[in-house]
Parts: structure tokens; sequence; C-alpha cells
């Protein structure tokens, strides 16, 4: 995840959702991600 882009988290994001429909995404990865995206 080093030096992703908005579009490289939100790719993250899709696939953390598709995996984990149910489970929030941890603060330990959304920390990774850009401060840009909000991740619902």
């Amino acid at each position: 995840l080093v030096g992703a882009t908005n579009d490289g988290a939100s790719t993250i994001s899709s696939y953390w959702n598709e995996v984990f429909p149910r489970t929030p995404m941890p603060n330990a990865i959304q920390a990774l991600l850009p401060s840009s995206l909000e991740i619902s």
C-alpha cells in the first residue's frame, strides 16, 4: 500500500467490501490509505 493513490485506495476498499461485506475495515488499514478517502 506504499504510495497508494486515491484510485488504489478505492480498489482496496472495493476489494475489502467484497471479501468482508459486513466487516468494517480495521483502523490499521484505514491509516495506510489516503486521508482524503472516506470509507463508509
